[in-house]
This record gives structure tokens, C-alpha cells and sequence, in this order.
């Protein structure tokens, strides 16, 4: 299939989907590292509901401003996931796994914006809220980030597989795109471990469960916003 080399419209809408990827970085670096306490976790998850309530209400106005920078960030997740779907549509006869990212795309900004909202709920009266309510939102905040692997390792799976089924030169994007998000989609698999434990690396607040998907996730965001950037300066 004939790519088509110079649109205009097309290549400023990739590098809104690109820098959607790198705003919504730094915007989680703001509301959830350096106010949120999601990330290095304020909370433990082998804390005692009297202790997730107490470090809430100790930390309160900077979880809540933090959980407003969440929403932001995780909003952009979708101009991010379009941009890629449409670059892999344009490489496509008919459309196949173009619609497929989509839905991925559409499920896993469902769950990062579902992330904040838990986030906010925590917040939104710790003192009011039985300490075991306040925990329970800490937790499913959690599970919903790490326990999802299926919607975002496919997500990878199907930016993935166009690429490396593309005849050569009509690839949506280079094959080094491809093994970034296998090795993503592998990364993100640890998460899945955060059932079995509640305390050590591979609880939600560990090295194995938390780190290493959160870490591999944000760079996969760096990876694609980047691959994106070069797609519009190819048609430029």
C-alpha cells in the first residue's frame, strides 16, 4: 500500500497525540509523585486501616491537588491512543487492528481516569470515611493501575503486530517500535502479582509489583510520543 508522504492536517494532529504522551508525563510526575504519594507510595499495603486514614488526612490538600493533575494527565491518554491508532490506520487496506488499538486505547484511558477518580474519593472525606473505606479506595486505585495488564499489554501487543506483519517500507512505524512494546507488554505482567501479596517487592507498593510496570508504562508513553513525532516530521 501507497503511505501517503505530505499532509499537513495529519502530520500537526500526530504532534498533538505526540506531545498529549509527553504533557501527560510530566503532568503525572506532578500530581503523582511530587503531591499525589502514588508514586514512591505514600501508602503501604500492609498498613493498618488506621494508619491509610491517618497519612490521608496528614497529607490531604496535596493528594487532592495531586489527584487534579492525575485527571489531567490520564484525560490525554486518548489524543495519545488515536494518534497511534491513526498512523497505524493510514498503513492498513481496510482496517483491521487500527480499530482494535482503539478499543484498547478507549479501555485503558477508562481505567487510568477511574485511577484518579479513586485517587480524589480518598481524599474527598478520610475522616468521615471508615478507615477500612479509605484503604479500599487505596487499594482499588492500585488494582485498577496494576491489575490490568490484559488491556494494556494488548494495547502493546496490537501497536506491536501491524508492524511486524507490514510488508517492508509500508510499516506504520519502525520495527524497533514493535520490540519496545513487546518488552512493555512484558513489563507491565509483574503487576498481576500485587494479588497474592500485600507486603515485599511484589505487593502494590514494591519494587516487582509497583516499579517496574509503572516505569516501563511511562517510558512506553516516552517511546511512542517520540515514534509519533518522527511519523510527523516523515510527512512534513
Amino acid at each position: 500500500m501507497q503511505i501517503p508522504t505530505s499532509d499537513s492536517l495529519f502530520r500537526k494532529s500526530m504532534l498533538f497525540s505526540a506531545w498529549s504522551g509527553y504533557v501527560a508525563v510530566i503532568l503525572f510526575i506532578i500530581g503523582g509523585v511530587l503531591l499525589g504519594g502514588m508514586i514512591p507510595p505514600l501508602l503501604n499495603a500492609n498498613d493498618s486501616p488506621a494508619e491509610f486514614a491517618l497519612k490521608v488526612s496528614d497529607n490531604l490538600f496535596r493528594i487532592r491537588v495531586g489527584a487534579v493533575f492525575l485527571m489531567f494527565s490520564f484525560g490525554l491518554f486518548a489524543p495519545f491512543g488515536g494518534g497511534i491508532a491513526a498512523q497505524t490506520r493510514r498503513c492498513e487496506n481496510l482496517a483491521g487492528l487500527s480499530y482494535t488499538q482503539m478499543m484498547f486505547a478507549a479501555c485503558g484511558t477508562l481505567i487510568a481516569l477511574l485511577v484518579g477518580f479513586t485517587w480524589a474519593l480518598m481524599a474527598f472525606r478520610p475522616v468521615e470515611y471508615h478507615p477500612t473505606t479509605v484503604q479500599m479506595f487505596a487499594d482499588f486505585a492500585y488494582f485498577l493501575a496494576l491489575f490490568s495488564v490484559p488491556v494494556f499489554a494488548g494495547w502493546c501487543a496490537t501497536i506491536a503486530m501491524p508492524i511486524l506483519m507490514a510488508e517492508e517500507g509500508s510499516e506504520p512505524f519502525p520495527r524497533w517500535v514493535a520490540y519496545g512494546n513487546l518488552w512493555a507488554g512484558v513489563l507491565y505482567i509483574p503487576g498481576m502479582l500485587i494479588l497474592f501479596f500485600k507486603d515485599g517487592p511484589f505487593s502494590w507498593h514494591g519494587i516487582v509489583g509497583l516499579w517496574i510496570p509503572f516505569t516501563a508504562f511511562f517510558l512506553w508513553i516516552l517511546l511512542m510520543a517520540y515514534a509519533m513525532q518522527q511519523v510527523a516530521k516523515e510527512t512534513d
